[in-house]
């Protein structure tokens, strides 16, 4: 079963305010309130006030049923669709989230599976944002692709750090290098596959998106900048692990070149120790 949460940014609040999901319509009837609609977990129920109260297509819901969806940004009558990726860095490494938003004249709704950080980032900063009810719900989305982006620099982070590791651990001449080594390139090669549409999609809401006001605008683009200095980053340290990966090989051979050296230096020829037993046999005989 899946859960409702549904804030209010309206003129007369100093800021956003949880209400019940009851007064959905009501209060989407206001064109001066930003209401932000938070769907995890969607079940029947959650799609059904989809369908009833936004009046959203029937393909957008269908795709909102399925998870593992494509990133892209699709244009309807009236709103938008869009399906991009949240980063969180787990132990295990990097775990991708996928969000769903349906962006309107005075709505957001944003639709994932499990609790997402990124969503109460997004909250903290559309309240902290002076001007969000002069430039209405696209601060709101703008805040929420701001943190989203956030998390990008946090997998980059974590990329560099490992990276670090693994280079100390070769030149040390340590056996989990190479393991280390072939499990982030494995996750390097998943993550741009995954983010790397985030700025395409970016770009389509820019082209889009009419309700963006003017001077909102260059904040989007400086968004969809980070997203493609990001991944060019991913990209040159992909590039680097190969770098790495021929480094372990020769350190590797090096080391059993000279492990071979040490055995054959110890190794005893059997037809110099004939020729000590018979020696010792011709001198003491008894």
């Amino acid at each position: 079963m899946g859960t409702m949460r549904l804030l209010v940014d309206a003129p007369t609040q100093a800021l956003p305010a949880q209400a019940s999901p009851d007064r959905l319509r009501e209060l989407l009837a206001d064109s001066k309130n930003q209401v932000w609609l938070d769907i995890s977990d969607p079940g029947p129920a959650e799609v059904a006030v989809l369908r009833r109260v936004f009046g959203l297509h029937e393909l957008a819901l269908e795709d909102v049923t399925k998870p593992h969806e494509r990133p892209r940004c699709d244009a309807y009558a009236g709103y938008h669709f869009i399906v991009v990726y949240a980063a969180e860095i787990t132990g295990d490494g990097f775990l991708p989230r996928e969000l769903n938003l349906f962006w309107g004249p005075n709505y957001l709704v944003t639709i994932h599976r499990r609790p997402a950080a990124v969503l109460d980032e997004a909250r903290r900063r559309w309240e902290q944002h002076e001007a969000r009810q002069a430039q209405g719900v696209a601060s709101l989305a703008y805040a929420l692709l701001e943190s989203l982006v956030e998390g990008y620099f946090a997998i980059q982070d974590r990329v560099r750090g490992r990276m670090e590791e693994i280079e100390e651990a070769i030149f040390k001449g340590e056996e989990s290098a190479a393991a280390d080594l072939f499990r982030l390139r494995k996750e390097l090669l998943r993550v741009p596959r995954l983010l790397a549409p985030t700025g395409h999609v970016l770009a389509e809401v820019l082209r889009r998106e009419r309700g963006i006001p003017e001077e909102l605008r260059p904040y989007f683009q400086d968004v969809q900048d980070h997203t493609v200095h990001v991944l060019a980053e991913l990209d040159t340290y992909r590039d680097l692990l190969g770098t790495a990966l021929d480094v372990q090989v020769f350190y590797s051979f090096n080391r059993l070149g000279k492990i071979m050296k040490r055995l054959t230096a110890v190794t005893v020829d059997p037809r110099a120790e004939l020729c000590g037993q018979r020696l010792r046999h011709e001198l003491c005989p008894h």
